[in-house]
């Protein structure tokens, strides 16, 4: 052995740190550091699958030293090292080390790994025993420097907390077209999760974006089906495989198209409409298009990301999720997203916790669910006291303009029979008297439609056409064969693109909520060719008032067609008195974000012909004229922050209210949601002979509840609408749709109809000495 002399102190560690980054990469949340992964109260919950760890180093200064020292670690082991291809507790990625200032290194750490048990009651530490090797250089001399750091990380077993688990308090969650807002109780007060970062406010930031960030598809795709084959494994490792909510939606500059959104709509777009999106991970840059095995997939992962984050490790886990989903939607996509929602909820709760023990419902829509939250504390201020002392109640319908659908439901918020208390033991009831709405009326959809129609606008779309710039069509709109170049609108990466970056560059998003909002302009703005070039485009940077009246007219006719069909329902609720809405005492709710645009007011002021309308908010010094957009800022109260209410938040809310029976939600029988008939009289006019708000009927019991529409050809179409103007409808009008019968064709007969449903009518055409044929016709699928 060979000793040498060396003048001054050797290498010296300062200090050694283990940050645990899992949901840091999945969905930029903060890091725990070690203190939090040793605490006797936090640590890990055992059967929660892989965490990544990053192991820091400081060095004491090098600079002068009589050494050469390679920061960067040669050789590592540990306590868990195997020297086959057997899984391990502790798994090093060696691709990832790193020296400077600091060693690096990154870890893998299974907790469900068979070799951790058995855990106490009491949990217990579990050291990783690192030994860390460097090459170290005296003058010609080299040696090997090596330090060890236990570093005990804590282990828990969930099961013998299961008791106090199933004492917490449920989590409400409205999954949101465009953002998704869970509620829930912690420490007795109530909190809205935050899943991830976020540079917004307080109360914004807990709107998180229902948004997906694709890294590598085939790898998503593997790994879900490795969990969903496997017997009780949970927690997919999805590090570098995809990204979530505000991580996910800030990825939308630089990589669109290998961004998700809208995971609401996907079942109906891509099952329905076959209008999957051409998408291109971001990663490996591979195309690839959603079938409904993925679709699946994409809304179980981004549970599974939400659970996480509700469930944090070694904390309390929550057992009851109470979902909220739009007032109408389709049965077969409300299924699918239950069924996905509660099968990523299902992986994100520990191994140990069996799945019998997790219950998942969608059982109130979004309206009711608002109504649940905002009716209590707006029923106690003294706008509102001479109402309810005369009707004893607080009537409501609420407005739900949100990112994807337009929500609307009539109502009344009064206290419970004697019957219902002793029921159910709330003390206070919401009633729904009626529900309808549009799922295709939403701020999302009109983001959309303001990008088509610039693209369009007989302004600027020469130039579309003349440098072969696409752009993806709105759902909305349907397809036109006819166009100049339909080849420009066909689906395609360069259309998803454009959509995009016009939105962002152009301001469309703000333009919708005022007319004092023009879009901006842009001169060269650079859009994407099909050959995957760009061409910069002039037009975009001229003078646009043109197109800024052509969007603001736009968005007046939308929004009002929203309101037209509010109109309806409240003439149609049954209050149980005489009068218009405003003198029975009803009190228009506005929610979701989009209705906080100013032409949201303005069609309520024409529409309700209220030409003097101020919504009312909350320590407002407007007149209340019983239209309120309700809306509480954060505040902090004995060192406590109480939650603030938005129209968006107040959905997660009340869905908690509901879940927690602090209110009781009662519904009335509905009645039906649309005008059904024919044209009839000269000149011939639309002629509803089927009322919205008609009572649905058994149509297996032939009787006068089946409505005589005359002599009729099966080729016919019934014309549909969900607004109805005695004697000013005609052929033309675009309020109303034409609906196939669903009978055999080349019949004629005498037709009735049964309301059979709020969106099923049952037809049944009878013809002399044969037996009437019958068809049962779904108004909600046939006017998609």
């Amino acid at each position: 052995m060979n000793l040498v002399a060396v003048p001054g102190d050797g290498p010296v560690v300062t200090t050694v740190d283990v940050l645990e980054s899992t949901d840091s990469v999945l969905v930029d949340a903060p890091e725990r550091r070690l203190f939090d992964l040793q605490n006797p109260e936090e640590g890990f919950w055992i059967g929660t699958g892989k965490w990544r760890l990053r192991l820091f180093a400081d060095w004491a200064k090098l600079e002068g030293a009589p050494f050469s020292l390679d920061t960067q670690p040669a050789h590592i082991s540990h306590r868990w090292q195997r020297h086959d291809e057997t899984p391990q507790v502790l798994t090093e990625d060696v691709t990832r080390r790193a020296g400077g200032r600091q060693t690096y290194a990154e870890f893998s750490l299974d907790s469900s790994h068979v070799d951790l048990l058995p855990i106490p009651e009491e949990g217990k530490d579990v050291p990783l025993d690192l030994a860390v090797e460097h090459s170290l250089r005296f003058g010609e001399h080299s040696a090997v420097c090596s330090w060890h750091a236990g570093l005990p990380i804590r282990l828990r077993d969930p099961r013998p907390l299961l008791k106090s688990f199933q004492r917490l308090s449920a989590v409400g969650i409205d999954f949101g077209s465009s953002a998704t807002v869970a509620a829930l109780y912690q420490k007795g007060y109530r909190s809205l999760l935050r899943l991830g970062g976020s540079i917004a406010d307080a109360v914004k930031s807990a709107e998180n974006p229902t948004y997906l960030l694709i890294e590598d598809h085939e790898r998503l795709w593997s790994e879900m089906e490795r969990v969903a084959s496997s017997d009780g494994f949970r927690f997919p490792n999805l590090l570098r495989v995809l990204r979530g909510s505000h991580a996910a939606r800030d990825a939308m500059t630089d990589s669109p198209n290998a961004v998700l959104g809208e995971l609401k709509s996907l079942p109906e777009r891509v099952m329905m409409l076959d209008q999957s999106p051409q998408l291109r991970d971001r990663e490996r840059r591979k195309d690839f298009l959603l079938d409904e095995a993925r679709v699946r997939m994409l809304v179980r992962a981004y549970a599974y990301l939400l659970s996480r984050a509700i469930n944090r490790p070694g904390q309390d886990v929550y057992l009851r999720y109470w979902l909220t989903h739009p007032a109408k939607f389709d049965d077969k996509a409300r299924r699918l997203l239950e069924e996905e929602i509660r099968h990523g909820i299902l992986l994100g709760i520990p191994e140990g916790i069996s799945a019998e023990d997790v219950t998942v419902e969608m059982s109130a829509n979004e309206p009711e669910a608002f109504a649940a939250e905002v009716c209590p504390e707006l029923a106690a201020y003294p706008e509102l006291e001479p109402i309810i002392e005369k009707f004893g109640e607080m009537r409501f319908a609420v407005f739900d303009f949100g990112g994807g659908t337009l929500d609307i439901a009539c109502g009344r918020f009064r206290p419970a029979t004697e019957a219902e208390a002793e029921e159910f033991g709330g003390r206070t009831v919401i009633e729904t008297l009626q529900v309808s709405g549009d799922d295709h009326l939403g701020g999302d959809y009109l983001t959309h439609e303001l990008v088509w129609l610039t693209h369009q606008h007989e302004k600027h779309l020469p130039e579309m056409e003349a440098k072969e710039v696409p752009m993806m069509r709105p759902q909305t709109v349907p397809p036109n064969n006819l166009a100049n170049k339909p080849h420009l609108y066909k689906r395609s990466l360069a259309a998803r693109q454009n959509r995009f970056r016009f939105e962002r560059e152009l301001g469309l998003e703000e333009v919708k909520f005022g007319p004092t909002n023009p879009p901006k302009q842009v001169a060269g703005l650079m859009a994407a060719r099909l050959d995957g070039t760009e061409v910069p485009l002039e037009s975009l940077g001229q003078d646009v008032s043109s197109l800024h009246a052509s969007l603001d007219a736009h968005l007046m006719a939308r929004i009002r067609d929203g309101v037209k069909l509010m109109k309806s329902m409240l003439a149609i609720a049954p209050w149980g008195g005489e009068g218009t809405w405003k003198e029975q005492g009803v009190t228009i709710l506005l929610a979701g974000n989009s209705s906080r645009s100013a032409f949201v007011e303005k069609a309520l002021a024409e529409e309700l012909g209220m030409s003097d309308l101020h919504v009312w908010r909350p320590g407002s010094d407007k007149p209340f004229q019983q239209v309120v957009l309700y809306e509480t800022p954060q505040r902090t109260e004995r060192g406590v922050t109480i939650v603030g209410v938005t129209p968006k938040s107040a959905v997660a809310l009340g869905a908690l209210k509901i879940a927690n029976h602090e209110v009781h939600l009662v519904r009335r029988a509905q009645g039906f949601r649309y005008f059904v008939g024919d044209l009839r009289g000269f000149p011939p006019k639309f002629t509803a002979l089927v009322q919205m708000g008609t009572a649905v009927s058994d149509p297996s019991v032939f009787g006068p509840h089946y409505v005589d529409f005359g002599k009729w050809d099966t080729k016919t179409p019934l014309r549909v609408s969900q607004e109805f103007v005695p004697g000013k409808m005609t052929s033309s009008d675009p309020r109303v749709s034409l609906v196939p019968t669903g009978l055999p064709p080349g019949l004629v007969g005498r037709l009735f109809v049964c309301v059979s449903g709020t969106d099923e009518l049952t037809l049944a055409l009878q013809r002399d000495g044969d037996e009437p044929v019958v068809a049962t016709c779904n108004l909600a699928k046939s006017m998609r």
